[in-house]
């Protein structure tokens, strides 16, 4: 038997047990005493001696068993590498998740970080893996780099209908499976025709018939099937019809797996309507979220018409609020801005075609060509490099402007060529105002107007030179980089037009669309050169950028680093 007095560990000998491991441990322990009236020893109250009594066979009494329970592990809230650390309210916010024995809404403000939260809570959470992520197809690449940095796993990105069978040893490589919405689930036509028959007879026929949910075939299948430990849902929105095949692939999915634990993510998890909100709190808390009908009863403030019942509103307000709080995180920018840097910056991968890699490989197979046969002309062939990586990447940035603006009101976008804002002019048609070099002084303040004051006026296009500098636009929150200009401070500037002067309720958010393995690279590692963190662009602590130069100057600083990348002498 093994004692603890409250100073040394006693261990009552047993001859034939052991007998002479014990007494060589002793002579390993400062504090040995051999009592041969009681043919008892005392030794040092360590971790390892205890382990090893208890290897040994020794029973612990209750008073001792404090020295074998293993050492619980301290949450450092650093990034795998150590490089980066989360917020204090962010921290914050990973416990809270932790010590959540049910499904969690984390529905902070946008800004706030909480994919390195979610990422975190895997990392350290108990039985999380493996784990399914479902976001917009533009999150992906920034899910499994931040599941990467904050839980240092290996995630695998769904990108086709096509399904496949995933095996146990799939898994264990890539614990965290990434799915976008729109290719999560398809419709069952046969079902689908099935139930709009039924439907229609019961019209018919007058008699009352709830209508059914109907099943969807695809991805939703083969993922229901394995065996999740954690199902994280990112822009949680994106569900917002019942009937919408998102939404029924994600329930399905969720009550395939009762067990997994839930995280919702949405600063805005509906967008309009109160009843919008309902397939996320019926998977979230089925408890008290049973039914959708005395749902819309209850919450969305039913109005009888003429053609049934409208359920446009919303009533009952503090009763809502006071269930979704028992499982829901939420912070506002206003009340963490203390921990916040004045600018969040965020590095986004663009996801391309094969087709589209080939467009920008060919054109740097040329300037490498150039600059080995040292022409004249490299300087030129950089400068279509630039456009080379726009264009490969710029059916990638549509998209993700879409997504963003189907969960944001307005979004200001910059520029460098004339021709990439021709693009996206044609693209946004009617929802876009531009500035460019072209555009008359008079007309600037006009078209700044109708960006900040029509709601029908989504996105202000600005070529960094023209539109970086002297323009307010503080209707949006954000502003995303699509090109780059030639000096930090101008980026600097440009990141300043969605600041609002003498608001201290915000921080701007910069985002910059990158092509990996490409010219953006070189050009963010010219900008930021003697920042500590070169892959985040521009680090607001301990600042130090480039003074303004020339842009041939700028250019060649450009050439040199990419010859350095291409170990081109």
């Amino acid at each position: 038997m093994v004692i603890f007095d409250g100073e040394r560990l006693v261990v009552s000998l047993t001859r034939g047990k052991n007998y002479k491991a014990v007494l060589e441990l002793g002579e390993k322990s400062k504090d040995f005493e051999y009592f041969s009236d009681i043919n008892s020893v005392v030794l040092s109250p360590t971790k390892n001696i205890a382990r090893r009594l208890f290897e040994l066979g020794y029973p612990f009494d209750e008073s001792a068993k404090i020295f074998l329970k293993k050492k619980k592990t301290e949450i450092d809230f650093k990034s795998v590498d150590g490089k980066f650390e989360l917020y204090p309210f962010q921290k914050e916010g990973v416990k809270m998740m932790l010590h959540s024995e049910g499904n969690i809404l984390l529905a902070d403000e946008m800004g706030l970080g909480k994919t390195p939260q979610a990422s975190s809570y895997l990392r350290w959470g108990k039985d999380t893996w493996p784990a399914l992520i479902v976001s917009p197809a533009t999150l992906k690449e920034n899910w499994r780099k931040e599941i990467k940095r904050w839980a240092g796993q290996d995630a695998y990105i769904i990108d086709g209908k096509k399904v496949e069978n995933f095996s146990k040893e799939f898994l264990l490589k890539y614990p965290a499976i990434i799915i976008n919405y729109d290719i999560l689930g398809e419709e069952d036509k046969k079902a689908k025709a099935e139930e709009m028959e039924a439907r229609k007879r019961a019209r018919e026929m007058k008699y009352p018939r709830r209508n059914k949910i109907i099943k969807v075939n695809g991805w939703c299948d083969e993922l229901s099937k394995m065996n999740f430990k954690t199902i994280i849902a990112d822009e949680v929105q994106y569900i917002s019809g019942v009937e919408t095949i998102r939404s029924r692939a994600l329930t399905q999915i969720s009550f395939a797996l009762p067990d997994a634990k839930k995280i919702f993510i949405s600063g805005t998890p509906y967008e309009t309507k109160t009843l919008q909100f309902y397939p996320a709190l019926h998977i979230l808390d089925t408890e008290n979220f049973k039914n959708e009908y005395k749902y819309k009863m209850r919450f969305c403030n039913p109005v009888k018409t003429y053609w049934g019942w409208n359920f446009e509103g919303l009533s009952n307000a503090k009763e809502l609020h006071e269930i979704i709080s028992k499982f829901m995180i939420r912070r506002l920018k206003k009340d963490v801005l203390k921990d916040l840097p004045p600018k969040i910056r965020s590095v986004v991968l663009m996801k391309i075609k094969p087709i589209e890699r080939k467009i920008y490989d060919d054109t740097d197979r040329e300037l490498e060509l150039a600059i080995i046969n040292k022409e004249k002309n490299a300087l030129s062939k950089l400068e279509a490099l630039k456009q080379a990586s726009f264009k490969a990447k710029v059916n990638s940035m549509l998209n993700w402007i879409k997504e963003y603006l189907e969960i944001n009101e307005k979004l200001v976008v910059f520029i460098w060529h004339r021709e990439s804002c021709e693009i996206l002019e044609k693209e946004f048609k009617g929802k876009c105002v531009s500035v460019t070099g072209d555009t008359p002084t008079k007309k600037r303040d006009e078209l700044k107007e109708r960006f900040q004051n029509d709601p029908k006026i989504k996105l202000f296009i600005g070529q960094i030179k023209s539109a970086g500098v002297g323009l307010t636009l503080t209707s949006s929150k954000a502003v995303v980089f699509l090109e780059f200009g030639s000096t930090a401070p101008g980026m600097e500037q440009a990141e300043d037009r969605v600041h609002r002067i003498g608001q201290t309720a915000d921080s701007v958010l910069a985002y910059y669309l990158v092509l990996e393995n490409s010219i953006d690279e070189q050009i963010m590692e010219i900008l930021n050169r003697r920042n500590k963190d070169l892959k985040m662009v521009m680090n607001d602590e301990n600042e130090d950028l480039f003074e303004p130069k020339k842009e041939k100057e700028f250019s060649e600083l450009i050439l040199a680093e990419y010859k350095k990348k291409k170990q081109i002498a």
